[in-house]
Protein backbone atom coordinates (compact mmCIF):
# COMPACT_ATOMS: atom_id res chain seq x y z
CA UNK A 1 0.00 0.00 0.00
CA UNK A 2 1.18 3.63 -0.64
CA UNK A 3 2.22 5.63 1.99
CA UNK A 4 -0.31 8.40 0.93
CA UNK A 5 -2.88 6.14 1.66
CA UNK A 6 -1.62 4.51 5.05
CA UNK A 7 -1.21 7.32 6.14
CA UNK A 8 -5.23 8.73 5.27
CA UNK A 9 -6.67 5.33 6.47
CA UNK A 10 -5.16 6.21 9.76
CA UNK A 11 -6.12 9.46 10.08
CA UNK A 12 -9.91 7.95 9.02
CA UNK A 13 -9.68 5.90 11.65
CA UNK A 14 -8.04 8.09 14.49
CA UNK A 15 -10.63 11.10 12.96
CA UNK A 16 -13.76 8.06 13.86
CA UNK A 17 -12.29 7.50 17.50
CA UNK A 18 -12.15 10.74 18.23
CA UNK A 19 -15.74 11.40 16.74
CA UNK A 20 -17.04 8.59 19.07
CA UNK A 21 -15.23 9.21 22.23
CA UNK A 22 -16.88 13.07 21.66
CA UNK A 23 -20.16 11.51 21.34
CA UNK A 24 -19.51 9.63 24.51
CA UNK A 25 -18.65 12.44 26.50
CA UNK A 26 -21.02 14.75 25.52
CA UNK A 27 -23.62 12.31 25.88
CA UNK A 28 -22.83 11.06 29.11
CA UNK A 29 -24.95 11.75 32.14
CA UNK A 30 -22.77 14.67 34.65
CA UNK A 31 -23.53 14.53 38.43
CA UNK A 32 -25.80 16.73 40.92
CA UNK A 33 -23.38 19.59 40.96
CA UNK A 34 -23.13 19.63 37.33
CA UNK A 35 -26.44 19.83 36.18
CA UNK A 36 -28.35 22.12 34.34
CA UNK A 37 -31.16 23.82 37.01
CA UNK A 38 -34.10 25.71 35.05
CA UNK A 39 -35.16 28.95 36.63
CA UNK A 40 -38.29 31.39 35.61
CA UNK A 41 -36.37 34.40 36.47
CA UNK A 42 -33.56 35.45 39.01
CA UNK A 43 -34.16 33.43 42.56
CA UNK A 44 -37.31 31.93 41.24
CA UNK A 45 -36.11 28.28 40.09
CA UNK A 46 -38.80 25.92 38.44
CA UNK A 47 -37.57 22.73 40.34
CA UNK A 48 -36.72 21.15 37.04
CA UNK A 49 -32.95 20.40 36.15
CA UNK A 50 -30.78 18.42 33.86
CA UNK A 51 -28.07 15.65 34.38
CA UNK A 52 -27.60 14.85 30.75
CA UNK A 53 -28.47 16.11 26.67
CA UNK A 54 -31.33 13.61 26.67
CA UNK A 55 -32.54 14.86 29.88
CA UNK A 56 -32.25 18.28 28.69
CA UNK A 57 -34.17 17.52 25.75
CA UNK A 58 -37.24 16.24 28.06
CA UNK A 59 -37.06 19.23 30.13
CA UNK A 60 -37.91 21.56 27.03
CA UNK A 61 -41.18 20.19 26.38
CA UNK A 62 -42.14 20.95 29.50
CA UNK A 63 -40.93 23.94 31.39
CA UNK A 64 -42.36 27.33 31.02
CA UNK A 65 -41.59 29.48 28.30
CA UNK A 66 -40.50 32.30 30.40
CA UNK A 67 -37.87 29.91 31.33
CA UNK A 68 -36.41 29.12 28.16
CA UNK A 69 -36.40 33.08 27.30
CA UNK A 70 -34.89 33.59 30.40
CA UNK A 71 -31.80 30.88 29.65
CA UNK A 72 -31.44 31.46 26.01
CA UNK A 73 -31.15 35.47 26.66
CA UNK A 74 -28.55 35.03 29.20
CA UNK A 75 -26.75 32.25 27.35
CA UNK A 76 -27.58 29.61 30.35
CA UNK A 77 -28.28 26.65 27.41
CA UNK A 78 -24.79 27.48 25.78
CA UNK A 79 -22.62 27.81 28.76
CA UNK A 80 -23.69 24.49 30.10
CA UNK A 81 -23.54 22.97 26.69
CA UNK A 82 -20.49 23.75 26.07
CA UNK A 83 -18.64 24.44 29.21
CA UNK A 84 -19.71 20.63 31.24
CA UNK A 85 -20.69 19.34 28.14
CA UNK A 86 -18.26 19.89 26.10
CA UNK A 87 -20.13 20.35 23.18
CA UNK A 88 -19.30 23.64 21.30
CA UNK A 89 -21.00 22.84 18.24
CA UNK A 90 -24.27 22.53 19.70
CA UNK A 91 -23.52 25.93 21.93
CA UNK A 92 -23.17 27.61 18.72
CA UNK A 93 -26.17 26.41 17.42
CA UNK A 94 -28.47 27.53 20.29
CA UNK A 95 -26.82 30.48 20.57
CA UNK A 96 -28.32 31.37 16.86
CA UNK A 97 -31.83 31.10 18.02
CA UNK A 98 -33.45 34.09 18.25
CA UNK A 99 -35.81 34.33 21.19
CA UNK A 100 -39.48 35.11 21.06
CA UNK A 101 -42.08 34.87 23.18
CA UNK A 102 -44.02 31.83 21.88
CA UNK A 103 -44.03 27.90 21.62
CA UNK A 104 -41.98 28.22 18.62
CA UNK A 105 -38.73 29.06 20.87
CA UNK A 106 -39.79 25.72 22.57
CA UNK A 107 -39.43 24.04 19.01
CA UNK A 108 -36.44 25.68 17.92
CA UNK A 109 -34.92 24.68 20.99
CA UNK A 110 -35.99 21.16 20.66
CA UNK A 111 -35.51 20.36 17.30
CA UNK A 112 -31.98 21.95 17.61
CA UNK A 113 -31.04 19.29 20.28
CA UNK A 114 -32.82 16.24 18.74
CA UNK A 115 -31.09 16.66 15.58
CA UNK A 116 -27.83 17.01 17.59
CA UNK A 117 -28.66 14.13 19.35
CA UNK A 118 -28.75 11.90 16.55
CA UNK A 119 -25.58 13.26 15.16
CA UNK A 120 -24.01 11.75 17.93
CA UNK A 121 -25.37 8.77 18.63
CA UNK A 122 -24.48 7.72 14.83
CA UNK A 123 -21.22 8.45 15.65
CA UNK A 124 -18.99 4.83 14.50
CA UNK A 125 -18.30 1.76 17.08
CA UNK A 126 -15.48 2.44 19.35
CA UNK A 127 -13.97 -0.42 20.47
CA UNK A 128 -11.70 -0.41 23.04
CA UNK A 129 -8.72 -3.10 24.01
CA UNK A 130 -6.97 -4.36 26.61
CA UNK A 131 -4.58 -7.44 26.84
CA UNK A 132 -7.58 -9.54 29.22
CA UNK A 133 -10.62 -7.75 27.93
CA UNK A 134 -12.15 -6.31 25.07
CA UNK A 135 -14.97 -3.70 24.96
CA UNK A 136 -16.91 -2.77 22.06
CA UNK A 137 -18.83 0.75 22.59
CA UNK A 138 -21.97 1.28 19.87
CA UNK A 139 -23.57 4.90 21.19
CA UNK A 140 -26.14 4.26 18.81
CA UNK A 141 -27.62 1.42 21.08
CA UNK A 142 -25.88 2.70 24.44
CA UNK A 143 -24.94 -1.04 25.17
CA UNK A 144 -21.43 -2.42 25.50
CA UNK A 145 -20.44 -5.63 24.67
CA UNK A 146 -17.93 -7.79 26.20
CA UNK A 147 -15.65 -10.02 24.54
CA UNK A 148 -12.75 -11.84 26.32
Amino acid sequence: MFPKVQKKRKAQKSRGLEDSTEAIRILRTVRDEEAFYFYEAFGKPTGENARSLSDFLEKIKSVKLESLLFHLQRKDFQNWIKKTLGDSKLARRIGRILPSRDEDLRTKIHATVENRIKELKEAPLTLLVSEDLAVAYSSSTSQNSLVS
